[in-house]
Parts: C-alpha cells; sequence; structure tokens
C-alpha cells in the first residue's frame, strides 16, 4: 500500500523501484487485498529514509519514505530492508574490510556502525560485497562532509582502494544473495518488456540434469495491459495427467494464482493462452523422464485495452513508470454494476503536451462506443479532475504517435452512485457527494448530529453587530470532545474587526495544535482567506485585527484532553487607512479610533508623522524567533546601504537563520550587492557564507548563541532583497575555559516551559590536560520511574559510546559531575506530552590533576531490535 499524501509522481518511483528487485530476482511486489493480512506500507514517518527488517508478521508495516529520501537509490536501499538485508557494513566479518572511524561519527548516530554477531546476520556464504547497495558511503553521518565515517581496508591484488555507498542499482551480490535466500530457481527470469520470445534450456544430447530441475518465467505487465502466450513448439514428456514433466501457466503472479492450463507431450499445441491481469507465471517442471525430449519454446506480447467488467480496478498507460511507447493505440471498455456510474480518478499524468491533444492523448467517453458522449480529450501534464459517466458504463482511448514519449498515467476506476441526486440521502440540510461516498455538512451556525446526518444549534454563527463577545462553548467550564464550531464576524465596507482575547486555556502548545485549536482567518472573497494562525495552548493570542471587513474563528476539539477554553471581546472601528494609505508613505495601520504611519526596514518616519527617510541600519536582536528584513523590503533595497544584524540568544543555544525570499544582483562571487554571515560577534569571527543572486540560501545555523550578518549594496542594480526568519536552535558545541559559563533547557528558560518533542545535545569540550566540571543549578523535568519520557542523560567525551553518568528525571538536582577526559555529552530529551521549568547548568574547565574520582552508570542496556536507518 502507499499513503494517500504522495504524489502521482512519488508513486511512480516506488513503482520503478519495485520493477529493478523484480527485474534481477524472483521477488515479486504485489498490490495488497485482503487475502494478504501482512503487507508494507510506503509512508512517512520521523525517522525520515527507514524500514523494518525482514517480515514482521503483524498487520501493515511501515517504509518510510521522508523528506529528500525520494530518490531512486534510496528506495531500492529501503526496499532492500523489506527484503531482509541489513547494511553490509554491519555484517560479523567487516572488520576484514572496513575500517569505522568512530570520532567523525555524528553524535547519536554511532548505532548504525554496530556490527552485528552471526545469529544476527547469515550472509549465506557470499563474500564481502563493497559495491551493494547496502553499503554506507565513506562519510555517511559525519561530522563533516570532508571525514571518513568508514574507509574500506586495501583488498589483495588492488591498486586501489574500493569504492563503497553506490545507490544506483542492485549489485551482483545483492542479486546473487537475494536469490539464494528467497530460493529463486535457478533457471528462468523475470520479464518486464512488451514482448519476448524464450525456451527451456536445451542440454548436449538433450540430457537435463540427472534429478530433474524447475525453472519459473515471471511475466509483468503495466496496469490495463493482458498477456497473450503463444507456445510455438512443446516436447515434454507425457506422463499420466501431466503430474511428473509439465508446463503450467498460472492467471497471476504465484503459485496459488488461477491455473491456465498444464501442458505436457508433443502432440498437440495448447491455444493461445490470455491472463486476465497484468501478471503471468510459467512454471517448468522436469524429472529424470525428460532425457531425450527437447522442451519448449514460447513467446508471449502484452497488449493494453480490453473490457473490464467490474466494481474498482487500476489502469496505467503502458510501459508505466517509465516512458509509453510510440504508436500505441489502447481502447479501455469499463463497466460497474446497472444503477452505478464509473468514477475515475488520477494520480499521475504525463503525456506529449499540445493545445488541442492531437499528438499524444487520452479520450473519454461516457459509453462504450467509439461515438458516445465526449466527456473530455486529456493530453499534458496537469493532472485532470475526477471524471464520472452518467450511465454504468466508460470508454478510454490512449493514442500515441511516433515522435515524443512520456510517463503516461496512472489511474484507479470504481463504481460511483451519487447518493446526493435522490432524497433518500437523509441529509437534514446539505448533502456533498463524493467518491465511493457521500457525507452531510450543516449550515454555519449548526453543528451535525451524531447520527451523521441530522443538524442541531451549533456554537458559532453569523455575527453582524458592532461589538461583543465570543467564547468557546460550556465557557468557564470545560468545553466538550469533538466539537467544531465557526464564527463569521461580518463588519461595514472600509471597517475593521479587531479580536482581543482575554482568556485562553487549550490543549496543546501553540507549536504543533494538532488536538485542539482556534483558527483565525480574513476572509476577502468568497473562497479566498488570510489566516492570521492557528491558536492552542495557555499563552494568549496577540491582538488581531482583520485585512477586511470579515473575520473568521473556527474552535476544533477532539476527543481527549478537555480544558477551561476561551473567551474574546471584539469591535469594529472605520479603517482610515483604506482610503489613500491614510497619507502614509510607506505603512499606514490602523489603530482603534485612528491610525498611525510606520516605514519599512532601513528608514525612519519623518518628524511630520507621515514620510519617511533613510535611517540606521543597525539591529540587535535577542527576541528568541522573529523575521528581519532587507532595506525597503518588499520593494527594491536602496543603493550603497550597508546594515548589519547582530543576533544573541540564551547560552547553549545557537542562531538558526531561514531564508523565504531572496534576490539581490547577481555575481559569481558575490562582489557586488550581498549578505555575509559570521559565527559571533563582529565581521572577524568564524564565517558562515556570502551570498547573492536568486537562489535562496540553504538555513545557516551558528555554532553558539551568537550570528553577525552584514548587508551591502553598491551603486549599481537594486533587487527586492530577502525577508528571513530567525529562531534558536538547542545543543551544538560549547568551549569551557576557567570561567564559569552557564547554559539552560531551552531557550525561554524562567519565562515558559521547554516545548515537546526536544532533541537537544550539547558537547562541553576543554583543552588537553584539563576536564569538564558540571554542576546543575536548577532541575524540574517530568518525573517517572526510569526516566523514560523527559529526561537529561550526560556520557563521557564525544559522543553516546562513551560511559554514563546517569540518566536523570523529576526534581532532584543531579550530583556534580566531572569528565574523565576532555569532553562532556549532555543530551535532554522530551516526549509529546507533560512539559515542565527546565534545568539550568554551569560548566568550567579545571586541572586534571584535581579531578576527583568519579563512577558511571552502570545502566547500560543492550537492545536488539529490527528497525534498521537507511541511507
Amino acid at each position: 500500500m502507499i499513503d494517500s499524501n504522495f504524489t502521482g509522481a512519488d508513486k511512480g518511483l516506488f513503482k520503478r523501484a519495485m520493477r529493478h528487485w523484480e527485474k534481477f530476482t524472483c521477488i515479486r511486489f504485489v498490490e495488497k487485498t485482503d487475502e494478504h493480512p501482512n503487507y508494507i506500507i510506503f509512508t512517512q514517518r520521523e525517522c525520515g529514509c527507514c524500514s523494518f527488517v525482514g517480515k514482521r508478521g503483524n498487520g501493515p508495516q511501515a517504509l518510510s519514505i521522508g523528506k529528500n529520501c525520494d530518490k531512486f537509490g534510496i528506495v531500492v536501499h529501503e526496499l532492500g530492508h523489506v527484503v531482509g538485508f541489513w547494511h553490509e557494513h554491519t555484517r560479523p566479518d567487516r572488520d576484514n574490510h572496513v575500517v569505522i572511524i568512530r570520532e567523525n561519527i555524528q553524535a547519536g548516530q554511532d548505532y548504525n556502525f554496530n556490527k552485528l554477531t552471526a545469529e544476527e546476520v547469515n550472509s549465506l556464504g557470499l563474500r564481502y560485497d563493497f559495491n551493494s547497495i547496502m553499503h554506507y558511503a565513506r562519510a555517511t553521518f559525519a561530522m563533516a562532509t570532508h571525514l571518513d565515517t568508514i574507509r574500506p581496508r586495501p583488498e589483495p591484488n588492488h591498486a586501489k582502494l574500493p569504492e563503497i555507498g553506490q545507490r544506483i542499482r542492485l549489485s551482483e551480490g545483492d542479486i546473487a544473495q537475494t536469490n539464494l535466500l528467497y530460493k529463486c530457481p535457478k533457471c528462468g527470469r523475470t520479464y518486464q518488456e512488451s514482448s519476448a520470445v524464450f525456451s527451456s534450456p536445451s542440454y548436449v544430447n538433450s540430457a537435463p540434469p540427472p534429478g530433474g530441475e524447475k525453472c519459473e518465467w515471471r511475466i509483468t505487465a503495466t496496469h490495463g495491459e493482458a498477456i497473450v502466450l503463444n507456445i510455438t513448439s512443446m516436447d515434454i514428456f507425457k506422463s499420466d495427467g501431466c503430474s511428473t514433466d509439465f508446463l503450467e501457466v498460472r492467471d497471476g503472479y504465484w503459485h496459488k494464482s488461477p491455473s491456465l492450463g498444464r501442458f505436457c507431450g508433443s502432440l498437440r499445441l495448447p491455444k493461445r493462452i490470455v491472463s486476465t491481469g497484468s501478471r503471468m507465471l510459467i512454471s517448468y517442471v522436469t524429472s529424470v523422464n525428460q532425457n531425450g525430449h527437447r522442451g519448449f519454446t514460447a513467446s508471449y506480447e502484452a497488449v493494453c485495452g480490453g473490457d473490464l467488467t467490474m466494481e474498482q480496478g487500476h489502469l496505467e498507460s503502458p510501459n508505466y513508470p517509465d516512458d509509453y511507447g510510440s504508436n500505441k493505440e489502447c481502447v479501455w471498455r469499463i463497466t460497474v454494476p446497472e444503477g452505478h456510474q464509473v468514477a475515475l480518478r488520477f494520480h499521475s499524468f504525463e503525456i506529449e503536451e499540445h493545445d488541442d491533444c492531437v499528438y499524444d492523448y487520452l479520450d473519454i467517453r461516457d459509453g462504450h462506443e467509439e461515438n458516445s458522449t465526449l466527456i473530455g480529450v486529456f493530453c499534458g501534464y496537469k493532472i485532470p479532475s475526477d471524471i464520472k459517466s452518467v450511465s454504468n458504463k466508460m470508454r478510454i482511448k490512449f493514442v500515441t504517435d511516433g515522435s515524443v514519449q512520456k510517463a503516461g498515467f496512472s489511474a484507479t476506476f470504481l463504481k460511483e452512485y451519487d447518493e446526493c441526486s435522490s432524497s433518500d440521502h437523509g441529509c437534514e440540510q446539505e448533502c456533498l457527494n463524493q467518491l465511493g461516498g457521500y457525507e452531510c455538512r450543516c449550515k454555519i451556525g449548526y453543528e451535525l448530529h451524531s447520527d451523521g446526518k441530522r443538524c442541531e444549534d451549533a456554537c458559532g454563527g453569523r455575527i453582524d453587530y458592532p461589538n461583543g463577545t465570543i467564547n468557546s462553548p460550556s465557557f468557564p467550564d470545560f468545553y466538550p470532545v469533538n466539537k467544531n464550531c465557526i464564527w463569521e464576524i461580518i463588519a461595514p465596507p472600509q471597517y475593521r474587526i479587531t479580536l482581543n482575547f482575554t482568556h485562553f486555556d487549550l490543549e496543546g502548545n501553540n507549536q504543533d495544535c494538532e488536538y485542539d485549536s482556534v483558527d483565525i482567518r480574513s476572509k476577502l472573497g468568497v473562497t479566498e482567506m488570510r489566516k492570521h494562525g492557528v491558536f492552542c495552548g495557555q499563552s494568549l493570542p496577540y491582538l488581531i485585527t482583520s485585512e477586511g471587513n470579515s473575520l473568521r474563528i473556527e474552535f476544533n476539539s477532539d476527543n481527549s484532553v478537555q480544558k477551561s477554553g476561551f473567551a474574546a471581546v471584539f469591535f469594529t472601528d472605520k479603517d482610515e487607512c483604506a482610503i489613500d494609505n491614510g497619507g502614509c508613505q510607506h505603512v499606514c495601520k490602523n489603530t482603534i479610533g485612528s491610525y498611525v504611519c510606520s516605514c519599512s526596514n532601513g528608514f525612519t518616519l519623518h518628524e511630520n508623522a507621515h514620510d519617511c527617510k533613510e535611517g540606521g541600519c543597525k539591529h540587535e536582536i535577542i527576541a528568541p524567533v522573529g523575521e528581519i528584513f532587507s532595506p525597503n523590503y518588499p520593494d527594491y533595497y536602496p543603493s550603497r546601504k550597508e546594515c548589519v544584524w547582530l543576533f544573541t540568544t540564551t547560552p547553549g543555544h545557537r542562531i538558526k537563520l531561514v531564508f523565504d525570499e531572496f534576490e539581490m544582483e547577481p555575481h559569481q562571487e558575490c562582489t557586488y550587492d550581498h549578505i555575509a554571515l559570521y559565527d559571533g560577534t563582529t565581521s572577524e569571527s568564524g564565517f558562515l557564507g556570502r551570498y547573492c543572486g536568486a537562489k535562496v540560501p540553504h538555513p545557516i545555523v551558528a555554532y553558539n548563541n551568537q550570528m553577525f550578518m552584514v548587508f551591502k549594496s553598491d551603486s549599481s542594480v537594486q533587487r527586492k532583497g530577502f525577508r528571513a526568519r530567525h529562531t534558536t536552535v538547542c545543543g551544538g558545541g560549547l568551549k569551557a575555559t576557567s570561567r564559569v559559563k552557564h547554559m539552560y533547557s531551552h531557550a525561554k528558560y524562567g519565562d515558559q516551559n521547554y516545548d515537546n518533542k526536544e532533541d537537544c545535545d550539547w558537547i562541553i569540550q576543554v583543552n588537553p590536560g584539563e576536564n569538564v566540571h558540571l554542576t546543575f543549578l536548577t532541575f524540574e523535568l517530568e518525573d517517572e520511574h526510569d526516566c523514560g519520557y523527559d529526561y537529561v542523560e550526560v556520557f563521557s567525551g564525544y559522543s553516546d559510546s562513551g560511559p554514563s553518568y546517569g540518566k536523570f528525571c523529576g526534581n532532584t538536582i543531579p550530583q556534580e559531575i566531572v569528565s574523565i577526559n576532555d569532553a562532556l555529552l549532555v543530551r535532554f530529551r522530551t516526549d509529546d506530552t507533560i512539559n515542565t521549568k527546565g534545568f539550568s547548568a554551569a560548566y568550567v574547565a579545571i586541572p586534571e590533576e584535581t579531578t576527583t574520582e568519579n563512577t558511571t552508570s552502570d545502566n547500560n542496556f543492550s537492545y536488539s531490535y529490527s528497525f534498521s536507518r537507511g541511507y
């Protein structure tokens, strides 16, 4: 199965990777049906690119293809884990072939390089495979791209070191080991071509192996194609009922698929054999009796089109997801049960583009005949909207010429009934038809009853009076579960609505409002909305003023935690900025009963309170989050301008800068207009990069809690400039000196509790001959007996492979810790539930000779699990 959130292009990529495995092995990947209780599902998990190793056997088994994992070689690699393979460099004999350089591995990633035991891994006697698609590259999980984490040892009789970490194709070793693991027949193969000729093995003197043999040919076409097999010659020993020596054809992918015939003898050739679907399995089994018999020859062709009488199914262009062939014509006639319509939904669509679709195209008609009512002719790259016939029949014709070929299309069809067309749907107010079903909906001010049909009075509604209050259901008592309330406040034209919350208490933390939330938007038209924000947690939302004369507030609660909810007052006010921008040269901001003018970044307000003049361009930023802009953004920045920004955040945290828009004068070396970033407080600090042109820079993260940025423009070309967001990132490198320094669990320590799902590693270093002395000053984390939820753990050294000083949680301040070498790793993890105040700590470098003896925690457990991180 493939999650619905993947695009058609993603699904095509997954199919291409599965076909690659099928082509060289006897493995087959088939779509899940009800007969398959255990199956893999392509999905997205927090681990990014990862998969369980081998079959788990308890229902769905996740294969995660996360962001930046959508590459052919990576998907083939992850499928290798599904098939049953660990990483090649974790084999028990790996130390004979590679060296693991642990000091270069990123903190927290050591486990990817752990060697497995002979009980865990059986390589089936095959030699170590440097070229395996399951092997890591030299710099995988390195702290820097120029460092190696894994290095091949010299091979005998080879002058240079072998390459490792290819993500292009299965190696010969991958193929050989798979065929051994799955006991694939040694003779036969997988065919994915549109046609081929094949035959049984031929032997000198027609003498097969003494014990006979078994061959298997697996033919795979694309959805919507059938396979036509012609047996052109046959000389197979004739046993009673073809029991010992035979040629058997099955209508599907495996030995339990329906039989299309079992054949032996030589007197009469079978008629042509046609599959009902896109797969066919051909088995050739012989015994010692076959000695002196020639075997068989055969050919097949995959033909597109045909009559499809079923409630649902798949359709794909020939050879999908690879390019379709030239001069093709496929006609499918689909029939669903009487009283229903045919619904067609495209998942991927890429057909040669033409304004009139005269070259390659899809012709879709309401009926089976060539002159049936035309629904549409489609080509190009835009996925067509869902299509429905009026009758229970649909004709789909796919035509290609002899020129350009593209990837084609992938679609599903199913029977559809417009339940809303009759009065039987039972919806009290509104019925919305959907493919495969329908749903009832209610007008604003009403909500759907638990029976899914009736509508009842609800919170929310339309408000057209100038001021008033709104609050969550049952306020000030806890709001009910599974509530959906929508308010629309309407003001006269050229008026604005201001919303001020006086109480706010919802489940969540205002960063991940996936449970209960308040969603606020300005309604600018029938379908156009301008989002102000989605809010949850306990912090009062900021004062919100609509951008038009309509404000929409939507409250949602789930079926779990309830809180006291919210209360807010609203009032309307005439927008003086609506006419001639209020006389302001740059920005006019409406206020209650009046308005104020302000200026773009890099300008200051004139004494007349309306005009703007160029002003200073030095910014010192201490807020943990916010936005910055180039001078005069979004208009062109001025010439001969120099601006600086100094970012400072909480010690133990780092500045992160993410550019959302970027457009400056281009130059190969950014000599003219540019920005430059430094890891510190001045331009003499460590250099982080210089940027210009139109390519948005990658996110930039400082090494410590300060970052310095310079913007310069010359006297010639001006552009739009930039818009960027600055945030903080926990963790990083800290240098301990003889002066006491401090670190904190989170950037807003003392003002707010730490966030859920924190994942922070700090490495505190000292000079050679010194040790780190760490003292926790305050400590308040979620308490649990084994510290399995939120915790701090301290390790000696640069990674978690060093001795642990213990895992800490609750309110008890941990003991003072002195490192046994020149570094400590402080790890802070939180889950997605309770969050509290956090911790603060002090660290200092002390001479090695003053180190007192420390004991390390003995709570080191060894886990055996079948979950592999793959790259």
